[in-house]
């Protein structure tokens, strides 16, 4: 808990001296989304590319 206390403190001072603008983000556009909620696909490809990460070479899907 110690860190998220001093990592606040950092933070609040860079934007009180005009070096980090915080903005907010629309929950349909929160990145961490991806592992908790159902994204369009456009969406969910659009995040899956911003964190490297590539489609599997082959389907996982069984044939039965």
């Amino acid at each position: 808990m110690k860190h998220i206390e001093i990592y606040i403190h950092f933070v609040r001072e860079k934007v009180a001296r005009g070096q980090v603008r915080v903005m907010q983000v629309p929950s349909p556009y929160q990145i961490a989304g991806i592992f908790t909620k159902g994204h369009p696909l456009l969406l969910f490809d659009d995040f899956r590319d911003s964190l490297n990460i590539c489609q599997p070479p082959a389907s996982t899907i069984e044939v039965y």
